[in-house]
């Protein structure tokens, strides 16, 4: 990266796309469809003109109105997208307008398939997301999405720059054949790459003189006195010493304490350069002895397995909760009278692990915006979409028009706050009437800077100062974007349609000592029966070619 790094404000960018062999790539490398569509790629030859409807600069981007269609998911939050402010905003700016098919988030992955294989696409995919696999087979190889370098370069300004200053931004959305078919969600917001917090109870940490834990071992000890010492001094035994909505959410932090890195998505773990298989390997073994021990013991709530959010919720404000996960911040799980009572437990160290680690999610997410053959306006197009990775532009993707939902509050324009309707909570009107980025991501960027300028920030300030003080110094990037070829994706969700609940039903055995540790050894050889050999071998491939493109 060219920028120095800091601990706050950064770009950290973990990922960058993996190069694998892909059959089908496109003969002319321009990725024109059946539909008609351009050849929108790196032109060569003579400079060709720009379409005679668009203004390649300023606002309007069109001279005469243009109306296109997009789909994309309907989250149960959103109101009407045609009456969102970021759409009618746009079109006012812009002279663009769409029609919308926003099937409901649930079913919206089978209506996207039926469009694709139906020809009955739209013009434009906005918030898809559309999967990695989507790219390849739509894009690299059918050609139903166009390649969008070429409208980059000449079109999107805001992009271009980001793509020049940051090039793994670029590697990770750029395909084997060298094509970028959609545009990501940029997020330098630190907070926002940690993927799960652990929050201790540090008022009975006082009450019982007992320091923030540093290891696993000093964070069983706290675990235990708070089970057996009565911290908050009702006389009965209903404290609950650990707890979290599932096992799940524990994972990335017990896993790193126990030598092993990763972020959630799929079982590979990286430690520096090697990639292991974590569900086999001895850390995650110690990992489960660990939490075996403390389920035997009572000290992990049984509930931990199957919990709603709102029993977690219930727990956390009657005051019993004495460590808990909650990714957003502690006042997510106890209420914000009790916000202030817990801190974050730092990465922790382990018997079988003497580094301090953290894994680092990635700052970009991929899928969020294609545009198809069936656009007859790509350019203006591109414009459109370009607004929203600039300053401005990022604003009201995220959080609406200026002094409508949100507003500065000094002519200096340092401190900002959210604007919201009496009688609405922030998050209803922002999805309802404001941006679909509630409860869906968007293509955008999300800055660091900006947010950090908001007033009143409170809890999430908290959020962000822990995360900066005892995360960021000691995270690290786990196993990175990648495109496989259809061939590899197939065979890997067939691998783990077997290997996930088999894994998932081991691992709540094995913790709660309906199945002995002791069986651990015929735990691994089934798992190698399953094809785990084949299944590192292609996550492997990837790698490899991967670290080829950051020579």
């Amino acid at each position: 990266m060219k920028k120095k790094a800091t601990q706050r404000g950064l770009w950290t960018l973990t990922a960058v796309a993996a190069a694998v062999a892909v059959a089908g790539c496109s003969g002319n490398g321009g990725g024109g469809s059946s539909d008609g569509a351009k050849d929108t790629g790196k032109e060569t030859g003579k400079e060709q003109q720009a379409p005679a409807n668009l203004n390649t600069s300023g606002y309007p981007i069109v001279k005469e109105p243009l109306t296109l269609k997009m789909m994309g998911p309907k989250a149960p939050i959103h109101g009407p997208w045609e009456q969102m402010d970021l759409f009618t905003e746009m079109e006012k700016r812009t002279g663009i307008k769409f029609t919308f098919d926003t099937p409901a988030s649930e079913s919206y992955q089978t209506k996207k398939n039926l469009a694709f294989a139906s020809g009955e696409v739209p013009d434009v995919f906005f918030s898809g997301p559309l999967t990695a696999n989507d790219e390849v087979v739509y894009g690299q190889q059918q050609h139903i999405l166009i390649p969008l370098e070429g409208l980059i370069d000449k079109y999107a300004p805001n992009l271009r720059q980001i793509l020049q200053q940051y090039p793994e931004v670029r590697s990770a959305v750029t395909l084997p054949d060298g094509h970028i078919y959609s545009l990501p969600r940029i997020n330098n917001v630190t907070r926002d790459l940690a993927p799960t917090k652990l929050w201790i109870n540090k008022k009975w940490l006082d009450k019982l003189g007992l320091q923030p834990p540093k290891t696993t071992d000093e964070l069983y000890e706290a675990l235990k006195a708070f089970k057996t010492k009565d911290p908050n001094g009702n006389g009965k035994a209903d404290e609950i010493p650990l707890t979290s909505i599932k096992i799940g959410d524990l994972r990335p932090m017990f896993l790193a304490a126990f030598g092993e890195l990763n972020g959630g998505s799929g079982y590979i773990s990286l430690i520096g350069t090697k990639l292991n298989f974590y569900p086999t390997q001895p850390g995650y073994k110690e990992m489960l002895v660990y939490l075996n021990k403390l389920y035997k013991e009572g000290l992990l709530d049984n509930e931990t397995f199957a919990q709603s959010s709102q029993q977690l919720n219930a727990k956390g404000n009657s005051g019993v909760l004495g460590v808990v996960s909650a990714s957003g911040g502690a006042f997510t799980a106890v209420g914000t009278d009790r916000n202030d009572d817990y801190t974050m437990i730092a990465p922790l160290t382990s018997p079988a692990n003497q580094t301090a680690m953290y894994p680092q999610m990635s700052s970009v997410t991929r899928g969020l915006f294609s545009i198809t053959g069936k656009n007859k306006a790509p350019e203006a197009t591109m414009r459109w979409i370009d607004y929203f990775y600039s300053d401005e532009g990022s604003v009201l993707a995220v959080f609406g028009k200026e002094n409508e939902g949100w507003k500065w509050l000094d002519a200096g324009k340092t401190q900002w706050e959210r604007l919201t309707p009496n009688g609405m909570q922030p998050e209803e009107y922002r999805g309802g009437k404001v941006t679909p980025d509630a409860g869906t991501a968007v293509p955008t960027i999300r800055k660091q800077d900006f947010l950090a300028k908001r007033a009143n920030t409170g809890q999430i300030g908290q959020v962000d100062k822990e995360v900066d003080d005892k995360i960021v110094k000691v995270w690290k990037p786990v196993y990175p974007l990648v495109y496989f070829n259809e061939a590899q994706q197939n065979r890997i969700s067939a691998l783990e349609a077997d290997m996930k609940p088999y894994i998932e039903q081991m691992e709540g055995k094995f913790i709660t000592g309906s199945e002995p540790l002791d069986n651990w050894g015929k735990y691994v050889e089934t798992l190698k029966k399953m094809g785990v050999d084949e299944y590192m071998k292609i996550h492997q491939d990837a790698y490899d070619v991967w670290s080829k493109t950051k020579k």
